[in-house]
Order: structure tokens, then sequence, then C-alpha cells
């Protein structure tokens, strides 16, 4: 397991620690250390868009500090993630919220997602670590799991705003040294978006560190030029 370890799973399995020593739930004390209710983000950003009969992708749910808002809210979550630790946690985790399946990836594609089968998908401080071409494999398998016309809604590190260059001087290192973080203009994006076969982008921006892009799958879906070729 320790070579299959990914650059979060120290900071998960702390939480888990010191949530077994006070009883707490690990992710109250996750949204304590990161500053942000995934509660209040969940309801801000994500559950307009899911009901009752929702089929609900997420990539990247780490801990599931906003899984846990959204599992008993929506038919079924499908949560897929690259750590092996994390789809293990989630297993326990999750037990008796609501329904669910767990999948574990090693790279940008999800072969255990059927073609069409999600109402929405969403990632959260997920694109913020990826690369570019990493980023258009995964606009392929989104527009590939939605059903037509169905949304799939991420954020991003913005490299034009003021908060996305803040966070770029505070997170980088000596010369040579990888950042973890990736900072994108939003209209590559866009662009990359629009390519992959997505309509309607919607884009919002602020002079935080993050940007928010909604991509919108055609209700009638053709396969893209893309697509096709791959």
């Amino acid at each position: 397991m320790d070579g299959d370890r990914k650059h979060w799973d120290a900071t998960f399995e702390r939480w888990i620690s010191e949530a077994e020593a006070t009883g707490e739930d690990p992710n109250d004390i996750g949204d304590r250390e990161w500053q942000g209710s995934a509660e209040d983000g969940a309801r801000k950003l994500y559950l307009p868009h899911i009901t009752s009969r929702s089929v609900v992708l997420e990539l990247g749910p780490g801990s599931g500090r906003y899984t846990r808002h959204i599992i008993g809210v929506c038919r079924r979550m499908i949560l897929v993630d690259y750590s092996s630790i994390v789809c293990e946690w989630l297993e326990k985790y999750l037990e008796g919220r609501g329904e669910y399946e767990i999948h574990h990836i090693s790279g940008p594609q999800m072969p255990q997602v059927n073609d069409e089968t999600v109402d929405f998908a969403f990632a959260h401080g997920v694109f913020e670590h990826l690369f570019l071409d990493d980023i258009f494999w995964f606009f392929e398998e989104f527009y590939r799991v939605l059903r037509p016309g169905a949304l799939f809604k991420f954020n991003f590190d913005n490299l034009m705003s003021d908060g996305g260059m803040a966070h770029l001087r505070r997170t980088q290192g000596a010369p040579g040294e990888r950042n973890i973080f990736r900072f994108y203009h939003p209209k590559s994006l866009c662009n990359l978006a629009r390519q992959t076969g997505f309509q309607d982008s919607k884009l919002a921006v602020d002079e935080t560190r993050f940007a928010f892009l909604e991509l919108s799958k055609p209700p009638l879906a053709l396969s893209t030029p893309a697509a096709a070729g791959r």
C-alpha cells in the first residue's frame, strides 16, 4: 500500500486519527483546518443541480467532505478516486448514509462507469492538481458518462485573478521544484471543453483563487471528432 500513497493521504489519515481520539467526524476537523464549510459549499454549488432521482458522480471525493452532504439527497453516488486509502476509508465512512459505489482509478479514465448513466457530476479541489492533458482526458470521460443534457461542474485555480496569483506565490517551492497546484487561464479550459463536445459553458470568476466552470452536454449528444478518434 505504501507505494500507492498519494499526496493528501497523510492529511486524511491524520484527520481520521484525531477524530478517533476526540469522537468527532474527521471531516469536521478538515473543514476547520481548510477554513471552509463543505456543507455551505455543497448547498450553494452542487445541491441545486441534484434531486432525489439523480445519479451523481464525484471525482476525487477524498475523505468525503462534500460527499457526506450529498449522498443522502440523491438516488446514488458514484465515487471515483486514485487513492486506495481514500477508497477503503469511504467504504466504511459512508455505510448506511445512502446508496453508493466506489471505484479506484490509476489514470484519467473511468472505465467502471457506463456510458450515459450520470445525471450530474462534480469535482471539488481536484482540477487544481491536474495537468492539461489529464484534464482533456477527463473532459472526454465526463462527456461519455453523462446523460444527454446533464451537467458537469468543477473548480480550478485561476491564473488571471489576484487570489490565484497570490496562491501561486504562496505555494511555489525552490527553483526546479514542482508545485502541487496547477493554474489555468479560464478561456483555455472553456475552449478545451468546447473541443470535447460540451456546450453552454458557464464560468464564474472573482478575485479569489478559484474559478468555477459548469459544462453542459448537448441534449441530443453526438460523438465528437476528438472522442471518436480515440
